[in-house]
This record gives C-alpha cells, sequence and structure tokens, in this order.
C-alpha cells in the first residue's frame, strides 16, 4: 500500500512537470505567433523635389590659352616663371632677333631699288613723252604735204612708221611703270611682314592670369612659321573664371540641358557647395572619334559625355583675398550635382517607401506570366496594406507619388528587407523611431 502511494506520487511530479513544459512551450509559440514587424514610417507629404544628375571630374579654368612661338630661333630671354601671375601686355620672352633683323634690313634695301626703277622708269617715260611729241608733229606735217602731194609717199610712210614706233614706246613706258609701282608695293608688304615677324620675338601676354605652364627654358630653340602652329612655350590660364568638366553616362545625358543649375563640391573645399550653370554638353562620348571603328563599336567601356559647367563668381566671391590670385588650382577634384527637373509642392514620400511586386495577370498550360507594379505599405491600425501607386521624379531622399496616395497617409519607410520581402497585407507592425530599427534586442 506505501508503495502504491509513493508510486503515484512520482507520476503526479511527472504529470506536473509535463504540464508546466506544455505551457511553457505554448506560451513561447503564442507569443511568436504574436511578435510584430518592427518598422518606421514617414507621412506622405507636399514638398518640393529636385531630380538630379550626379557625376565627378575635374576644376580646369574657362579661359587657358597656350602661347606658342611664331617665329624660329634661340630662346634669348625669359621673364616669368611657373605660377607667376601676368597682366595682359606684359612682356613674356625674347626670342633671338638678329637674324629677322638682317632680313628686315635687305626687304628694306629692296625696296628702295624698287623706288629707283620705279623713278627711272618715270624719268624714262618724260623722256620718251617729249620725242613723241616731236615725231607726232612731224607726221601730223608729212600728213598734210602728203596729202597735197608735196611729198612722196614713201617720205610719209616713214614718218607714220616713226610716229607709231614712238608711240608704241610710249605705251610700254607707262607699262614699265606700273610693273615698277607693283615692285615697290610689294617690296613695302615684305618689309612689313619681316617687321611683323621681328616684332613677334617679343611674346607679350594676351590676356590676364596666371603661368600655369613653363615648357620651355631660357636657351632652348623653338620653331614657328605662319603656316603652321609654333612651339608651345608656356601656358596661361585665368583662374578668376572657373569650370568643371565631369563625365556624364548616357543614361542621364538626354535628361541634361544647358543652363541647367548645379550644385558643385570641391575636395579642396570640403562642407561646402558652389553654384554652377551648364554652358557645353558634348555631342560625342568621350573617347570616341568622328571615324568611328569597328573596335570602339564592341567596346565595353561605360559610355559617358564630357558636360563643361561654369562656377558662377558670386558663390565663391567671399574667397577672393583680393591678391589676384584665385582660390582654385586647375585640376582639382570636383563633384557636381545637376538639377535636370524640379517639381514644387508636390505629393512625396521617403524613396526607400516605394518598392515592386509582382502581379499575375495572366495563366499559361506551364508558366505564369507576372507583371512588376509599384507599391507602398500602408500603415492601418497595428497592420498594414498594400497599396498601389504611380510615381514621377525622385531624387535620393524623395519620390514623387502621382497617383494611388493621399496626402496625410502614413507609409512604411524601413527597414529596406522589410519592404522589399517581408512585409505582406496585413502583417502586424510595431512602429518605432528608424534609428531603433537596428538596436540589438536584449536576450
Amino acid at each position: 500500500m506505501a508503495r502504491t502511494k509513493k508510486k503515484s506520487k512520482k507520476w503526479l511530479i511527472l504529470l506536473v512537470i509535463v504540464v508546466i513544459v506544455g505551457a511553457a512551450v505554448a506560451y513561447k509559440l503564442s507569443t511568436k505567433e504574436a511578435k510584430k514587424e518592427k518598422v518606421a514610417v514617414a507621412t506622405a507629404t507636399k514638398r518640393t523635389i529636385v531630380e538630379f544628375v550626379a557625376a565627378t571630374g575635374k576644376l580646369f579654368p574657362a579661359t587657358e590659352l597656350e602661347i606658342t612661338s611664331n617665329v624660329s630661333g634661340t630662346l634669348t630671354e625669359l621673364y616669368i616663371k611657373e605660377g607667376d601671375l601676368v597682366k595682359k601686355g606684359d612682356l613674356l620672352a625674347k626670342v633671338d632677333a638678329d637674324a629677322l633683323a638682317s632680313i628686315v634690313a635687305r626687304a628694306q634695301a629692296a625696296t628702295q631699288g624698287s623706288k629707283a626703277q620705279l623713278a627711272s622708269s618715270k624719268a624714262q617715260k618724260k623722256q620718251l613723252e617729249a620725242q613723241f611729241e616731236n615725231i607726232r608733229l612731224t607726221y601730223e606735217r608729212n600728213e598734210k604735204l602728203y596729202n597735197e602731194g608735196v611729198i612722196p609717199k614713201i617720205e610719209f610712210e616713214a614718218a607714220q612708221a616713226s610716229f607709231n614706233t614712238t608711240k608704241a614706246n610710249l605705251e610700254a613706258a607707262a607699262q614699265n611703270i606700273l610693273a615698277a609701282q607693283y615692285a615697290v608695293e610689294s617690296s613695302q608688304a615684305t618689309v612689313r611682314e619681316q617687321q611683323k615677324n621681328l616684332s613677334q620675338t617679343n611674346i607679350y601676354a594676351p590676356i590676364d592670369g596666371v603661368v600655369s605652364t613653363l615648357y620651355k627654358k631660357q636657351g632652348e630653340q623653338v620653331v614657328g612659321t605662319a603656316q603652321m602652329a609654333g612651339t608651345p612655350i608656356l601656358k596661361i590660364a585665368n583662374l578668376k573664371s572657373v569650370e568643371v568638366r565631369v563625365d556624364v553616362n548616357e543614361r542621364d545625358i538626354l535628361s541634361t540641358a544647358i543652363g541647367d543649375t548645379a550644385d558643385i563640391e570641391l575636395d579642396a573645399y570640403p562642407n561646402r557647395k558652389f553654384v554652377g550653370l551648364v554652358t557645353q554638353i558634348a555631342n560625342t562620348a568621350t573617347g570616341l572619334s568622328s571615324v568611328v571603328g569597328a573596335s570602339q563599336l564592341t567596346s565595353d567601356a561605360v559610355t559617358n559625355f564630357e558636360v563643361k559647367i561654369l562656377v558662377l563668381e558670386e558663390s565663391y566671391a567671399d574667397l577672393d583675398k583680393g591678391n589676384g590670385r584665385s582660390p582654385f588650382r586647375a585640376g582639382l577634384s570636383a563633384a557636381a550635382e545637376i538639377k535636370t527637373n524640379t517639381k514644387y509642392n508636390t505629393l512625396s514620400v521617403p524613396a526607400a517607401s516605394v518598392t515592386a511586386r509582382e502581379n499575375e495577370v495572366a495563366k499559361g498550360s506551364n508558366k505564369e506570366k507576372k507583371q512588376l507594379y509599384q507599391c507602398v505599405f500602408v500603415q492601418q491600425g497595428d497592420s498594414v496594406v498594400i497599396q498601389k501607386v504611380e510615381t514621377g521624379i525622385q531624387n535620393f531622399d524623395y519620390i514623387e507619388v502621382t497617383k494611388g496616395l493621399q496626402e496625410g497617409q502614413k507609409v512604411v519607410n524601413a527597414p529596406f528587407d522589410a519592404i522589399s520581402k517581408t512585409l505582406k497585407a496585413g502583417t502586424k507592425i510595431e512602429v518605432v523611431e528608424e534609428d531603433k530599427l537596428y538596436e540589438k534586442e536584449e536576450e
């Protein structure tokens, strides 16, 4: 009897343990089922959305000139060094002028010879004019006597021949004078040309700026002619006016237009934005020649187009120290956000709120054809519903909603995995601050 009671007590303890374990398991299962998805929500609000194209590039002078030699010779003087400020009209360098001075002297001497020849031709013409006058009188007198039968025909013909010969000589003398005049003008033109060449041995600054590059040293040879570009000597950059040249990919280039404004950031000036204006857009892709080869057509390289953005001076006027130097240097790294479209007071939500889902539209024998549609998860009490939407322009932060939402509705905007994968219609949610979404849960 005692043994039976002892055995019953053991079974009772075992039963109690089973009940406790079962209750614990049931509790865990119930709490698991009741666990809610933690999300952050945002309110659909009317705001201004600016759509932009992001691109990177370098900063360059808007005006940069390469100074070349127009004459050949030795660089005898160099009055500047790299980094010097120069003003328009400053003497920069000199090329040896001795050889050109000799050419000018010879051209001037040739001009004097041509003038002497012209004077001789004019004197000769005057002599012929005097002779012609006497011969003309003789000819007219003999013609009258011949017509009256006083002199024979042979005598008249001799006077006539002399008249014609002298007349021809006089006309030839007039032509000689014209030729001599042309020779003088040609010689004078040669003198002017050679004097111009001589003057170009002095090289002056065509613009205000800074000597950004110096290619040659004093004593080196330079080559230059009127028919071709000469040897580069130096480069002058006017960094008072600068532009950013960026590469825009082919997906965005068609939405970019001349006159678009841009926000520009330079690594040299962190935490500061400059304002720019698109002034030029390339019609041909970067690195693509006008004659397209097969290798270029089959290239897998990214296709970019160069866009030039003028940095507006008023956006960096405070950086001018008044010493004539620019606050910039050519080649500074730059990033630009080109504003391609702007919508004012338009309904929008955070860009992360909009996702895509598949919508079955037709069924085949073995396959299902599905179509993607845009949607958001709208908060409805402690759960969400799927709302189809249509969207417009967007930037990194917000996207325009043109259809499907009303102002004031709350939509889930985080976390990304929940929006893109796990959320479904009717999912229970717990709304928390976004910065608390990623805190580790306490065990």
